[in-house]
C-alpha cells in the first residue's frame, strides 16, 4: 500500500499553530462519563455576560454561541469560548441549554425532497412516524404551515417549513446544532429514522434579526425568489480516457458536440454553456511510454466557443503504447478536473468521465490521488458543488473488469436523494455512446435555456419533483441539475434556515420514505482533524509492520497511541478493546448517530482475518488520511461556523459523518 508522507507532512504542518495556543491552566468540565469530552452549552437567549455571578452586565451574547463550560455555581455557569482558559466570565445556567456533540444537521440539496418540517414537540413528528400513512399525516401539517405563511391561523404541530432553494453552507452561514437525537423505526415499511432536537439560527446574526422563534407562530419563510437567472451558466468538462482503443469515443465526442454546438449558434445563450475537455492515459511510473498521465485540451474559458473546442479535440489522438494493465487512473483526471480548472462564475457543473477500464482505487500503487471513487465523490462535492456522471463503455475486451469497474464507478457518481449517474454504453458500442453523450449536452443546454425563463425557473421551487418521462439517463440528468439549479437560487436570493431556536426534525421525507432531506454533520476543529489523521496513521502503520504477526497489532497500536495521547494514562488494554478505544477516538464516536464497522473492531476480530480482509481495512483507513489531507488543505472550506471570531482554534469543517472512519 503507497502512503503519501508528503501529503501528511502538510496536514501536521498546518496543525503547529493549534498546538501553540495559549494555555491558562484552567481546563473545562468533562461530560459525565466522559474522559476527554469537555462540556459545552449553546446561548438559548440573547444574554449578557458578567465577571462574576450577579456582576455588572457586559457583552451582550447572541443565540447559539457554543462556550465550554468551567465552573457551575448557584445557577451560574462560568463559561469560555474555547478550552484554553482564555476569557473566563459568566452567565445564568438559564440562558443556556447543553450540547453534548459538536454536531449539525444541513439541509442536502435535492429536487426530490420537498420543504422540511419543523415540528413544534416530540409527539408531534411520532405522530407522523407511527401512522399508517406517513406521507398524508404530513402532507396535512405541511399544508397547515404553509396556510400560516400565508396569513393563516399558526399550525400547532409545525414551528416552521425549511427554505425549497437550498442554503449555502459557507456563502450565507447558517447552524442547526443537534441537541439530542434518538433513533425511530417507520410504522409503515420498519426502516429507521433518527429524530432530532435541533436548534437553528443563522451565524453572525444582529440581536434583531437573530432573537429566538417561538412555537406560537411559523416563521413566514417561504419559497425563495428566483433571482439572478440571466446569469445562470453550466460548465461541462468531458475527461475522456485516450488509451488505445479510445480512438472511436474520441471521435463521438466530438461528431456529438459538433450537433450540439449548431443547436447552440442558434439560440441567444452566448456563452451561457461551456464545454471543456480533459484527456488522460494512466500513471506513467506505470507505463513511461504513454506520453501524458493528465492534459487539459480545453479549459472552460475556451469551451463556449465551438472553434476553441473542436480545436482541442483535433489534437487529441488516442495513445500508441498501451498501459500496464487494464486499469486506468481516471481519478487522477478527475481531480485534475476539480484543482486546474477554473469553475467560477458557473452555477451548474459537470464533469463526464468517458472509459473502458476501471480505476486505480485507493491501495493501488500506481493511483496519484490514494482515494476510492465514495471519497473523490465526496471530495467533489464538498469543493465544488458538481455532477460526475460516468459514461462506461462496456467493451468486450473489458469484460472481466466490468463488474469491478461498474462498483468503483457507481460509488464515484452517486447523488445525494436521487439516482447515481451512471451509464453503461452496451457493448462499448460508438455510435451508443455519440448518441449519448449529445443527449447529455442538449439536456444540460435545454435546462439552462429553460432555466432563464421566468415561468420555469419558478416551479423549481414549488414543492415535490418534476414529472418526467423519458430514458434514465436523460431523466437523471435532470434531476441533477435541477438540483444544482435549487443551489444557485439559495446562493443568488440567500435562502436561509428558519429562525427557531428549538424544533424536532426527522431525517427522511415522509413523501418519499427512502430519501433524506438532511445531512448530518460533525464540526471539526483543526485540532480535531489531527487527532483523527493521527489514530489513523498509528493503525495504519502498525498494521502494516504486523502483517505476519497479527496478534501483536492491538499491543503496537496501544503503546504507541499511549505516546502520542494528551491522556497517556486513559489509555489501557483490555479483552475486548476495539481500534477506536486503542488510538482514543472512541469518545469522539459514540455518541454520534453514525456507527463505524472499521473501529469496532476488536483484537479477536483483527486476528481471526485473513491478510486480504486486514489490508482492505488498511487501505480504507489510508483513504481516510487521505480525505483529510484534502479537506485540512482546502482553506477556503474552513469556516467561522458558528459567528466565533475566525482565528485558527475557531474554525471549523463540517464534515459529513460518512466521512469519519
Amino acid at each position: 500500500m503507497k502512503m503519501r508522507h508528503t501529503a501528511l507532512g502538510a496536514l501536521a504542518l498546518g496543525l503547529a499553530t493549534i498546538a501553540a495556543l495559549p494555555v491558562t491552566g484552567a481546563e473545562p468540565l468533562l461530560m459525565e462519563g466522559k474522559s476527554s469530552l469537555y462540556q459545552r452549552v449553546l446561548i438559548r437567549d440573547a444574554t449578557e455576560r458578567r465577571d462574576n455571578p450577579n456582576g455588572q452586565p457586559g457583552e451582550l451574547l447572541m443565540p447559539l454561541q457554543p462556550l465550554f463550560v468551567y465552573a457551575e455555581e448557584n445557577g451560574w455557569l462560568q463559561v469560555g469560548r474555547d478550552d484554553a482558559g482564555s476569557d473566563l466570565f459568566w452567565i445564568e445556567q438559564a440562558a443556556a441549554v447543553p450540547w453534548r456533540q459538536n454536531i449539525v444537521a444541513t439541509f442536502e440539496g435535492s429536487e426530490n425532497v420537498g420543504r422540511v418540517l419543523f415540528f413544534s414537540n416530540e409527539d408531534a413528528v411520532y405522530d407522523v412516524i407511527e401512522s399508517e400513512a406517513p406521507e398524508m399525516v404530513a402532507a396535512e401539517m405541511r399544508a397547515a404551515a404553509r396556510a400560516a405563511e400565508e396569513g393563516g391561523a399558526p399550525s400547532e404541530d409545525i414551528v416552521a417549513l425549511g427554505p425549497r432553494a437550498t442554503p449555502d453552507l459557507r456563502e450565507n452561514l447558517y447552524v442547526m446544532p443537534i441537541m439530542d437525537s434518538e433513533e425511530a423505526v417507520l410504522e409503515t415499511n420498519g426502516a429507521y429514522v433518527n429524530v432530532l432536537k435541533v436548534a437553528v439560527a443563522r451565524a453572525g446574526a444582529t440581536a434583531e434579526t437573530n432573537a429566538p422563534a417561538r412555537a406560537s407562530r411559523p416563521i413566514e419563510e417561504g419559497p425563495a425568489a428566483p433571482a439572478g437567472r440571466d446569469n445562470f451558466r453550466a460548465g461541462v468538462v468531458f475527461v475522456v480516457d485516450t488509451t488505445i482503443s479510445m480512438e472511436p469515443f474520441i471521435r463521438g465526442t466530438r461528431e456529438a458536440l459538433q450537433e450540439v454546438y449548431r443547436t447552440f449558434d442558434e439560440s441567444d445563450l452566448g456563452d451561457a454553456v461551456s464545454f471543456g475537455l480533459i484527456g488522460y492515459r494512466d500513471s506513467l511510473v506505470a507505463a513511461p511510454g504513454l506520453g501524458y498521465d493528465t492534459r487539459t485540451f480545453v479549459t472552460l474559458a475556451e469551451g463556449s466557443r465551438p472553434g476553441a473546442f473542436l480545436d482541442g479535440i483535433s489534437r487529441m489522438t488516442e495513445a500508441d503504447s498501451p498501459s500496464r494493465n487494464f486499469r486506468e487512473d481516471s481519478y487522477a483526471a478527475i481531480d485534475h478536473a476539480l484543482r486546474d480548472l477554473d469553475w467560477s462564475g458557473f452555477g451548474a457543473k459537470y464533469i463526464v468521465l468517458v472509459t473502458d477500464a476501471g480505476p486505480r482505487e485507493a491501495g493501488d500503487e500506481f493511483s496519484a490521488t490514494g482515494l476510492t471513487g465514495r471519497a473523490l465523490n465526496s471530495l467533489v462535492k464538498e469543493r465544488l458543488g458538481a455532477a460526475l456522471a460516468v459514461m462506461h463503455l462496456r467493451t468486450g475486451s473489458g469484460a472481466a473488469d466490468h463488474g469491478s469497474a461498474e462498483a468503483a464507478y457507481r460509488d464515484l457518481a452517486r447523488q445525494a436523494n436521487q439516482s447515481a449517474l451512471y451509464f453503461p454504453v452496451a457493448e462499448g458500442d460508438p455510435a451508443l455512446y455519440r448518441s449519448a453523450a449529445r443527449q447529455l449536452a442538449e439536456v444540460v443546454v435545454q435546462q439552462v435555456m429553460e432555466f432563464r425563463s421566468p415561468e420555469t425557473a419558478a416551479s423549481l421551487i414549488e414543492e415535490g419533483p418534476a414529472e418526467e418521462e423519458g430514458d434514465a439517463l436523460r431523466t437523471a440528468l435532470r434531476s441533477a441539475g435541477r438540483t444544482m439549479q435549487l443551489a444557485y437560487l439559495g446562493r443568488e436570493s440567500g435562502a436561509q434556515a428558519p429562525d427557531v431556536f428549538e424544533a424536532y426534525v426527522a431525517d427522511r421525507d415522509f413523501d418519499r420514505l427512502g430519501l433524506k432531506p438532511l445531512s448530518i454533520r460533525l464540526l471539526l476543529t483543526k485540532r480535531d482533524l489531527s487527532d483523527l489523521n493521527e489514530a489513523m496513521g498509528v493503525i495504519i502503520e502498525k498494521g502494516q509492520e504486523n502483517v505476519l504477526s497479527a496478534d501483536q497489532m492491538f499491543g503496537q497500536v496501544l503503546s504507541a497511541a499511549a505516546d502520542m495521547s494528551r491522556r497517556p494514562d486513559k489509555v489501557a488494554r483490555n479483552a475486548d478493546t476495539t481500534l477506536a478505544q486503542a488510538v482514543s477516538v472512541e469518545e469522539m464516536l459514540e455518541d454520534l448517530p453514525y456507527k463505524s464497522q472499521i473501529m469496532s473492531i476488536t483484537e479477536d476480530d483483527w486476528i481471526a482475518m485473513s491478510i486480504s480482509e486486514q489490508q482492505t481495512i488498511l487501505n480504507a483507513l489510508a483513504d481516510k488520511v487521505e480525505l483529510y489531507a484534502r479537506y485540512n488543505a482546502a482553506t477556503d472550506q474552513w469556516v467561522d461556523y458558528l459567528g466565533t471570531g475566525a482565528t485558527a482554534q475557531n474554525l471549523v469543517y463540517p464534515m459529513p459523518l460518512d466521512d469519519l472512519p
